[in-house]
Parts: structure tokens; sequence; C-alpha cells
């Protein structure tokens, strides 16, 4: 490549974790640097996927197979090597009020030589939620945004990208950060008069 940077050789089965437009790319970028057969498994059906659907046809078009209502249940390792043997999934479902479940009684297992993991952001970490004590957050624990300046219900902190829940796109979420970073630019402006 023209950047300098060289391409991990990969080989056997690759398990891409995700169903956004990372994880489409990783799948088909993974065919490109050598492997046999590309996984792209993930927690809801066809239908909750948040790639855009060029990169979704891409990945059916290169013959990347879709594993869709599961989530990782164990990952087994070569005992001499320690290199990824297998992933072992348990299928997942959505109850009538929405809420999503996991079935352990309902499992599969898929050989592999690598996993890529490529799942959006989500506010998991207790301190951070603490620190954002203040912060408005929607239905889904996502803080709330002004989609015009990023900027949520506490002053002087703005979100964008995958943990602002709007994005669905990295070329969507890449734009959020810029309005993101013009708002707080105007914001300090007007602070230093």
């Amino acid at each position: 490549s023209q950047s300098g940077c060289k391409l991990p050789k990969l080989s056997g089965n690759v398990i891409v974790l995700g169903a956004g437009d990372t994880a489409f790319d990783c799948a088909t970028s993974a065919l490109r640097c050598g492997a046999d057969r590309v996984y792209v498994a993930f927690r809801k059906g066809i239908q909750g996927m948040r790639a855009v659907p060029e990169e979704v046809e891409l990945a059916v078009e290169e013959k990347c197979e879709f594993l869709p209502f599961m989530q990782v249940k164990s990952v087994s390792v070569h005992e001499d090597t320690g290199r990824v043997r297998m992933v072992e999934f348990a299928r997942t479902e959505q109850d009538l009020d929405g809420n999503w479940t996991v079935d352990e009684e309902q499992t599969a297992a898929v050989k592999a030589d690598h996993i890529i993991s490529a799942f959006g952001s989500t506010l998991t970490d207790a301190a951070m939620i603490d620190a954002l004590g203040g912060v408005e957050l929607d239905r889904w624990g996502l803080p709330k945004t002004d989609d015009q300046s990023q900027q949520t219900s506490m002053e002087g902190v703005w979100c964008a990208g995958d943990l602002a829940g709007v994005a669905q796109t990295t070329v969507e979420a890449t734009n959020d950060g810029k309005v993101a970073a013009w708002d707080i630019h105007r914001h300090l402006q007007n602070q230093a008069g």
C-alpha cells in the first residue's frame, strides 16, 4: 500500500462481531487479507443491522456468512498454542415488550482462527455514568443531544458518534464530531468575550 502500512495476513475462519459499517468493512477486508471464510455475527436480526445497505451488499457479494441473533457465550483456545479455536454462541431473542434476552439453552459453535470485535460504543462504565449525572439520557441510556450542536442537556457537555446514538454511518458520526467541535469552539469564543 502507498501509506507504508502492511496489511495483516489472515487465514482460515474469521468471525466478525457487530452489525455496523465497521463490522462489514472488517469482514470484507478480512477476505482481502486472506481469510478462507468470514462470518459476521450479531445480536439482533437482519432488520437490526446498522450498516448502510451498500456495505451489507458488498459482504453478501463477497460470500460473507451472517449469524444473526447470536451473542458470544465462550471462546475456546488450543491448549498448546493459546490461539483461538472456536466460538460458542447463545441465541438472542426479543420479547413482546422489545427487551432482548439471551437463551443459554440454544447454542451454536463455529470454528474460528481469528475474531474481530467491531461493536459500536456504549455507555456502561459506572464512573462515567456517575460523572454524567446531570446529562439527560434517552430510553437506551445514551445522552440526549441537540442535533444542531451535539450539546447535551448539561451546559458545556457535548456528545457525538456512536455514543450519541443518532449517527447511522461512520461518515455521519464523523460529521457529528465536526458539528460538536464547531459548537465547542463557538462556546469557548463566547466565554472569552
